[in-house]
């Protein structure tokens, strides 16, 4: 079914948000109560349990050598795998995690694991995986989303840094996994896109279709009887969906964690011949329009 929108006034709105240095022990607390009673139970607490390993191995990432000059190009994104400290980072955790959640991962050396974390960052910012992906996948992006979040947190960028490009994150360039719908005081009703992998959050207008050059007029679309804080928002013109998460409905909302655990509302919107266009570093199925 679908809905009608209601724009907010206008305010002095920050275009940045910055992800917080709890956000993977926020996450593993949510994905623990969105298990509870879920078809897909066991699959989100083993989710938990990565994003529990995520936030301890954070404590293990060095300081990173990061520095943001004032301007945003989303040619030369901020946080990019090319460079050597944080590609060395990264796969330093990636290792830490495969023993944290006793995976089997295949044995791969630092030229064959810096591929690997290519193709996630291709998959981030919204192209077709290559070849199916594994287990092993899901390490690797859980890993660069660990270093990523750090390098965003040292960035720190202004929360007015002026942004001419909205369809992809400032900070590392990657495709917005959903968006998020704020509540409370001076941020009720804005709207902030949120990266799938250093979860930095950007501001985008609310009511136009977030891949569409021309800002097509989207609908919303929700499970009757299901969870009211979500939404998918679909566009008719580029036949593209991502998901719209509403505070006002539930202010512990992840999410990504929250994408993971509505997958029903996908088959939905699927069904009705839209396209997932938002990658969710952490899904193994789908592709992206």
């Amino acid at each position: 079914m679908t809905f009608a929108e209601t724009l907010p006034s206008s305010a002095t709105t920050a275009s940045v948000l910055t992800p917080k240095a709890d956000l993977f022990a926020q996450r593993a607390a949510r994905l623990r109560v969105l298990a509870s009673d879920h078809s897909l139970g066991a699959w989100l607490n083993w989710l938990a349990d990565l994003a529990e390993a995520q936030h301890k191995a954070l404590a293990t990432v060095p300081a990173l050598e990061l520095h943001f000059d004032g301007l945003i190009d989303p040619s030369r994104p901020l946080l990019k795998i090319d460079n050597l400290q944080l590609d060395q980072a990264w796969q330093a955790v990636y290792r830490e995690l495969t023993v944290a959640m006793d995976v089997s991962a295949p044995e791969q050396d630092a030229n064959r694991l810096s591929l690997k974390g290519r193709q996630c960052i291709a998959h981030a910012a919204g192209s077709a995986a290559e070849a199916p992906r594994e287990a092993s996948d899901l390490l690797v992006a859980a890993a660069l989303q660990v270093v990523w979040l750090a390098g965003a947190c040292q960035l720190a960028l202004p929360e007015f840094t002026q942004l001419e490009h909205r369809d992809c994150c400032p900070c590392c360039g990657s495709a917005p996994v959903a968006s998020i719908v704020l509540a409370g005081t001076g941020n009720t009703g804005l709207r902030y896109l949120e990266c799938g992998l250093c979860a930095t959050r950007w501001n985008a207008v609310r009511a136009r279709c977030t891949f569409c050059a021309d800002g097509s007029v989207v609908n919303y679309w929700s499970i009757e009887g299901g969870n009211e804080a979500v939404q998918a928002e679909t566009c008719d013109q580029c036949h593209g969906y991502i998901k719209t998460f509403f505070q006002s409905k539930d202010l512990q909302l992840d999410p990504l964690g929250d994408d993971l655990a509505s997958l029903a509302l996908d088959v939905l919107v699927g069904e009705q011949g839209f396209a997932r266009g938002a990658p969710n570093p952490l899904l193994i199925e789908g592709d992206c329009v």
